[in-house]
């Protein structure tokens, strides 16, 4: 699927824009082609891929935006994907405060489209990651537990990216633990 295809399916977020939608049957489908397209411009340093976040669990509501997880054998070769992921229109921000990951983010006309999380495959980064999704898949009631708590930091302060983002580690670590 090319990035014109997925920008004609996924209806992505302006930076800053909180919103969840109901979970939408080809978003699955989605993030097996995006993932297959970065494996391809990657085949050198991608040895695993991932979807992750809330458009991998059926039944939550989620954020119009894929979230993607890419591993490496060991970070210092993580440097060795950025030029490959531009060349497919990808955007690398960096750690963006978490050390031992990089950000990369796809956009189309100011709306992301997808997160990239790369991190060293079986780092307690990767290894949390695949652990909360699991988790949420697999335990209804805490899928349902986070749904709220999102839904009602968007209520409370729909501008508020900062506190939904804190929010939403908390309760991720507090799983994870």
């Amino acid at each position: 699927m090319s990035e014109t295809q997925l920008a004609e399916i996924m209806t992505g977020l302006e930076p800053g824009q909180l919103e969840l939608v109901p979970h939408d049957g080809n978003w699955s489908e989605l993030a097996a082609s995006e993932l297959e397209r970065i494996r391809l411009a990657c085949p050198e340093r991608i040895i695993e891929c991932e979807h992750i976040g809330s458009t991998s669990i059926e039944h939550l509501m989620a954020r119009p935006v894929l979230d993607l997880l890419i591993g490496v054998q060991e970070m210092m070769h993580s440097g060795e994907t950025i030029q490959p992921l531009k060349a497919i229109g990808y955007r690398c921000h960096g750690e963006q405060g978490v050390p031992g990951r990089r950000l990369f983010t796809l956009a189309r006309e100011n709306r992301c489209l997808v997160h990239v999380h790369l991190y060293r495959v079986g780092s307690p980064l990767w290894e949390a990651a695949i652990g909360f999704r699991d988790h949420l898949r697999n335990d209804v009631d805490c899928a349902k537990a986070f749904d709220q708590l999102r839904r009602d930091c968007i209520q409370s302060d729909p501008g508020d990216l900062d506190a939904y983002e804190k929010a939403k580690r908390a309760f991720e670590a507090q799983v994870v633990a």
